[in-house]
């Protein structure tokens, strides 16, 4: 993923807009993280640079959204993947 050319810019504003603060939000509590923000990562299509599609998030929340992502792409490759023709004949 290449990121644009005013990305530093962009990092700056969404720490400003969350105060430096973690915008991971708990769905089920409605409760948000205390930490710090240090990191900026895409919420959902990562060529949309948009400041709504950007979060601050501590490393603690970036490293289990990471995490949420790879087992979700790693499942998603699983169940497409396509039965093995050559041992379709041999039953």
């Amino acid at each position: 993923m290449k990121l644009p050319r005013n990305w530093n810019r962009l990092v700056r504003k969404v720490m400003r807009r969350c105060g430096r603060r973690c915008e991971w939000k708990h769905a089920h509590f409605g409760v948000g993280c205390s930490r710090e923000a240090s990191m900026v990562v895409h919420v959902g299509k990562k060529d949309d640079h948009s400041l709504g599609n950007l979060l601050g998030l501590c490393t603690w929340h970036a490293a289990q959204k990471a995490a949420l992502e790879w087992e979700a792409s790693r499942y998603v490759s699983i169940k497409v993947r396509p039965p093995d023709e050559g041992k379709k004949g041999k039953d």
